[in-house]
């Protein structure tokens, strides 16, 4: 086997042959790491002649036809021009004429053509067309009509040379050169708003999880404390099944919502449903409803059940009442139907894959009878119609969740919250779930998504995601990208995408292996951010990148200069001498924030809970490590105590130091608020002095991850006077709301 040939066939599939680790140590890919991505890829390699044919095909797509199959221009550029290489028999070109057709996305054509009599060549090489036979192809720079507005456009050309018409077609995407900024914030304005754990709320009327109800009651709070916005976990669907991982970062799919924060008493059917009101009437239901409420950990397998025979019980009403998406017989019957309509394939998609997935008593389809497996087989459009009723009862559920999640929206509007949600896009979906099944060409099978090992983790990161296969993602042209965004850019919010060095590379990890036999892989940064600008535009969504870890200063002056705010978290943001960084060495374009879902709150980092932990559950590799980070954290102490200008204060000695007083937290977040950062993001915990974090990286079972509630109902809440005292304190560096 060419072990050269196979690295240069890996760096043609996007595979780095080498990164520089945290330490400035310099990896090499291995030959075994290689070969494993290549197959996770489902690239051909492993036969000699197989190989070299595929280097000469990837050589040469930049040069097999007229066009390539996707075009990215921004709309400032001038001119506007796409890339194209026509095919001539002999070296020299001739003189070209251009005629072509553009149509939008509402189908109205627009035609062109022009004469070239000697363009500007941009390189030459020598082809042997399947369809014209030997000759060369010319790049050249191919000027568009002037003034093409940002949006999706179809383009057929044809192109006449010495004779010969050769015809070409592209995707043309128009892209906006930043994405959505808020005019106020470019004027100078800085605001602040809270960030929540949905699923952790408590209140006198949920059950036993936080749901899309207690979300609005928040909202109205946060209008009344002069906040900008309310931030929330990621809202994607989970798993079926009562036991599936509760992670949000972990979904079955991006694309669709989790039902679970449903208020299934606030639908319209739950009052028309005599058998919804008869269960909810009976002693059993009215003693579990009280007790996951009691609870202080969220028991996602008995609030699953609950909910899902809930909501069965509710759409027979609604058929009943209302008719089917083929026949509606009211408004509200009509709506559904429109809402199925527009879903087309990927919502159908969504309902097949959940009504198998209980049907089979198995979420994870690579343990599903072969016959299932792939969406385009005969059985599952068979199931499909025999299922009908059920699929549709799941897309029903999605259309509560929109008309919940609209309400909410609208509400942040009504109390003049200058974004209606914050929001947060996971990195991937789980190798099992909805999403991986739905698209099984664009899914690496073999490989996970992770990081590589650093001071904070020796042995590396693996978060057992298949990466999406960035080839095959631009060849389908985005469309599920595209469809993620559209499903989580909250109209006149905020979203946070989780790792947006995504856009440019992943760590790939193959199976079976550690970290460290990892390596990364590029990703079409350029066209996947044109995308996100048109994206974002569309929806005056404000974009925030969570760019933390090992980013090059090139990306960072890149998201920069697409518009994509920072995300600047305190802990990390220090000078060389470990001091924290001075507020005004934050940059204007981000949000700053204290800590992360993954990291100690800041009651927790101030007694030392995660050292703590990391030590009870043996989460340090090396024994001095954890005497280090104690020591460590009571330097830390003295630091927040400067922070927050409380220099005469008791800092306490050792790891179990007493609970963090609230002048210390309100004294760190008013110091972050005077950054010169537009935003700021207080999470609820941080008012509320809450010790325990939401998640402990590294740990499945030794942990309650995603169940803790937050200690306060929402009522509670709003009466404690931390949340008006810091509210008050922040008001001095910014605005309450823009008007």
């Amino acid at each position: 086997m060419n072990h050269s040939q196979i690295a240069t066939l890996g760096r043609l599939c996007g595979i780095a042959p080498e990164y520089w680790d945290n330490s400035g140590v310099r990896r090499l890919t291995s030959q075994a790491t290689y070969q494993a991505l290549l197959t996770a890829m489902d690239v051909p390699w492993e036969d000699p002649e197989q190989l070299a044919l595929e280097i000469d095909r990837r050589r040469l797509r930049p040069w097999s036809g007229l066009v390539d199959g996707l075009t990215l221009v921004f709309e400032n550029s001038n001119p506007q021009q796409l890339i194209m290489a026509p095919w001539t028999p002999t070296v020299d070109l001739p003189a070209l004429r251009v005629s072509g057709t553009i149509k939008d996305e509402s189908g109205q054509e627009s035609t062109w053509e022009g004469s070239f009599p000697s363009p500007h060549q941009l390189a030459r090489r020598e082809v042997h067309d399947p369809l014209l036979g030997p000759g060369w192809r010319t790049r050249l720079h191919l000027p568009l009509p002037s003034g093409l507005p940002p949006g999706y456009y179809d383009l057929s050309l044809e192109v006449e040379a010495g004779g010969r018409v050769e015809p070409g077609a592209t995707r043309l995407l128009v892209a906006p050169n930043r994405a959505y900024f808020p005019p106020s914030l470019e004027q100078g304005e800085k605001l602040w708003g809270l960030n929540l754990p949905l699923y952790a709320l408590k209140s006198e009327r949920n059950w036993g999880i936080g749901d899309f109800t207690d979300l609005l009651e928040t909202i109205n709070w946060a209008g009344e404390l002069g906040a900008a916005f309310v931030g929330v976990n990621p809202l994607h669907a989970r798993l079926p099944g009562a036991k599936a991982d509760p992670s949000p970062y972990s979904p079955s799919t991006r694309v669709y919502r989790n039902f679970l924060y449903l208020d299934l008493e606030s639908v319209p059917e739950f009052g028309a449903s005599r058998k919804a009101q008869d269960l909810w009437a009976s002693p059993e239901a009215q003693a579990l409803k009280a007790r996951l409420r009691a609870a202080d950990l969220v028991d996602y397998a008995e609030v699953y059940r609950l909910k899902s025979q809930v909501l069965t019980l509710l759409f027979p009403t609604f058929l009943e009442l209302h008719g089917s998406p083929e026949n509606p017989r009211t408004p509200r019957g009509a709506e559904f139907a429109r809402f199925v309509a527009a879903g087309e394939l990927s919502l159908l998609r969504f309902g097949q894959y959940n009504a198998l997935a209980d049907y089979l008593g198995e979420y994870d389809w690579r343990r599903w009878p072969r016959e299932y497996q792939h969406p385009e087989n005969p059985a599952v459009d068979w199931f499909s119609r025999q299922h009908q009723e059920t699929i549709y009862g799941q897309q029903y559920g999605q259309w509560l969740v929109a008309e919940q999640l609209a309400a909410i929206q609208s509400r942040a509007r009504q109390q003049g919250l200058p974004f209606t949600l914050y929001q947060d896009l996971a990195l991937g979906a789980h190798g099992g779930g909805a999403e991986t099944w739905a698209h099984p060409r664009l899914f690496a099978h073999g490989a996970d998504m992770g990081a590589p090992p650093d001071a904070f983790n020796p042995r590396g990161q693996n978060w057992a995601l298949p990466p999406l296969i960035p080839q095959r993602l631009r060849q389908e042209g985005y469309r599920l990208f595209i469809d993620t965004l559209r499903a989580n850019l909250p109209p006149g919010g905020l979203l946070r995408l989780d790792h947006v060095m995504g856009l440019f590379r992943l760590f790939w990890i193959p199976q079976g292996k550690s970290a460290t036999e990892g390596t990364y892989v590029h990703y079409p940064a350029r066209e996947m951010l044109g995308i996100l600008a048109l994206e974002s535009q569309r929806r005056r969504t404000l974009i925030i990148g969570e760019d933390l870890g090992t980013v090059p200063p090139r990306v960072r002056r890149e998201l920069a200069r697409r518009g994509v705010l920072s995300y600047r978290v305190f802990y990390f943001e220090r000078n060389h001498e470990g001091n924290f960084k001075d507020p005004s060495d934050y940059p204007a374009y981000a949000m700053a924030t204290v800590t992360t879902h993954d990291l100690p709150t800041l009651a927790g980092y101030w007694q030392g809970e995660d050292i703590k932990l990391k030590t009870a559950l043996g989460l340090y590799p090396q024994a001095p490590m954890a005497a280090e980070d104690t020591a460590a954290r009571v330097r830390d102490r003295a630091r927040l105590l400067e922070v927050a200008k409380l220099e005469g204060h008791d800092s306490g000695a050792g790891v179990t130091a007493a609970s963090c007083p609230e002048a210390v937290r309100s004294g760190v977040l008013e110091f972050l608020a005077k950054s010169k950062a537009v935003l700021l993001e207080v999470r609820l915990e941080e008012i509320f002095g809450v010790a325990s974090p939401q998640n402990l990286p590294g740990t499945i079972s030794e942990y309650p991850n995603w169940r803790r509630k937050l200690p306060l109902t929402i009522k509670e809440m709003r009466r404690h006077p931390a949340a008006a005292r810091l509210a008050a304190r922040l008001r001095q560096y910014r605005g309450e709301k823009s008007q």
